[in-house]
């Protein structure tokens, strides 16, 4: 684990005007793509072969995930890592190249998981659904590693070195990759059982009537979304 830097001795901390970066909600979307993609598999193959209609249902919930986590990496390759590369001490560029690297093999899993999906989508046979669990299986370990690496290494230094108006524009990156009527269903995904501590660090992070209302509706309808993934399963 990287151990906090003096950014004053080693490093470029932060304006001054400005709080640090406060990277703890990663960890709630951390714990919503695991949870995700470890349930998936199972829910691909427990959809009957020829089902087209409720293979349409589960590969649509497999492009939504895909795309949140190539937009939660794209923000960070974007708007992270270079000022990460410009202000903190040189001893920590093997993670940020790490951190690169790792991403790139992520989206050619993703690339593979999207193109079996609609594959599968197109074709609903066991042979495709196959291939689909595959990618899955074969994606999921490569990511859970990933994200534990960036919890024990990276997010010190985002804490350290970015600001938190610098953070906040990572987090509305992946908002803006949204559509509005998606709001409901993300955060119905991340608010779902999270952690009460980590709950209280995502209202932080919204103005407080847009996270009151998403803090009802998103369950609501992240659980009917969970209804209609079991019955297609």
């Amino acid at each position: 684990m990287i151990e906090p830097a003096s950014a004053s001795a080693s490093g470029t901390a932060p304006a001054a005007d400005h709080a640090p970066a406060d990277s703890r909600d990663m960890y709630a979307v951390h714990a919503m793509l695991r949870r995700e993609l470890a349930e998936l598999p199972e829910y691909v193959m427990n959809v009957g072969e020829g089902d087209g209609r409720r293979a349409e249902i589960v590969a649509n919930h497999i492009d939504f995930v895909v795309r949140i986590l190539h937009v939660h990496h794209e923000g960070e390759d974007t708007l992270v890592w270079p000022k990460l590369a410009e202000r903190a001490p040189s001893d920590t560029a093997p993670v940020l190249t790490a951190m690169q690297a790792e991403h790139a093999g992520i989206d050619r899993g993703l690339a593979a998981l999207t193109g079996t999906a609609a594959s599968w989508r197109a074709n609903p046979d066991a042979a495709h659904r196959e291939a689909v669990v595959d990618a899955l299986r074969e994606l999921w370990p490569v990511v859970d590693s990933h994200l534990s690496a960036e919890e024990a290494d990276a997010l010190v230094l985002i804490d350290a070195y970015l600001s938190a108006p610098e953070w906040s524009e990572v987090g509305m990156h992946g908002i803006a990759h949204l559509k509005p009527e998606e709001f409901p269903l993300f955060f119905g995904m991340l608010l779902h059982n999270l952690d009460p501590d980590l709950y209280k660090v995502l209202e932080a992070t919204l103005p407080p009537d847009l996270f009151a209302e998403l803090a009802v509706s998103g369950p609501q309808e992240y659980a009917r979304h969970c209804q209609r993934l079991a019955a297609a399963a």
